[in-house]
């Protein structure tokens, strides 16, 4: 019993793993002079849900210097999920000043990620700086969040119904609601079609 008690003390939570991670990452911000206000990292896929790539994104509170950074619970790559991470930090340290981008490029650029301002990829120098924390925070906790199976998403099945000229086969799909309302359309050459399915 002790020792089952224990190992659960001892595991890390995904969040708190996030959590000491921003907190780690944020002695880069302090060096580069520019410290972080207080951000919270929560599991969470983004607004844009869960089949966009995107990994993570930050919120603000309203009125307040306080942050919610969001990180998806399937992201899997501990070094892809910190870049990830670290790309909010910048977008939080550099705030309202940054209004052209540059004060946030500058930030991205220092602590080494690459790409464009709505990418996160992590450069060479960001893997070096990343690996001394990654490796005393141990691997990546896995989400205790489970998708659930119970509803899988089906095809919609089409709503037009097909309908054909019986003399020179003709063929058009129309919806349920205009063949209810007023008929099957007409062929340019021999009036109305018929229902060729219901």
């Amino acid at each position: 019993m002790t020792q089952t008690r224990n190992k659960q003390v001892s595991e890390k939570t995904r969040e708190k793993w996030l959590n000491d991670l921003a907190h780690a990452m944020s002695k880069w911000f302090v060096d580069l002079g520019f410290p972080l206000p207080e951000a919270q990292v929560q599991t969470a896929f983004p607004s844009s849900g869960k089949r966009t790539r995107r990994i993570s994104e930050s919120w603000q509170r309203d009125g307040q210097e306080q942050f919610v950074v969001v990180v998806r619970p399937d992201a899997e790559k501990a070094t892809e999920v910190a870049a990830a991470l670290a790309f909010q930090l910048c977008q939080i340290a550099a705030g309202q000043r940054d209004e052209h981008g540059l004060l946030f490029k500058h930030l991205a650029i220092s602590i080494g990620l690459s790409g464009h301002r709505k990418e996160d990829s992590p450069g060479a120098l960001f893997k070096e700086l990343a690996a001394p924390l990654l490796k005393k925070l141990g691997p990546l906790p896995k989400s205790t969040i489970k998708l659930s199976q119970a509803d899988p998403q089906k095809t919609q099945p089409t709503r037009l119904r097909k309908v054909s000229c019986l003399e020179c086969g003709y063929v058009a799909r129309v919806s349920r609601k205009w063949l209810d309302k007023v008929g099957p359309p007409h062929c340019p050459d021999h009036g109305p079609m018929t229902i060729a399915d219901t």
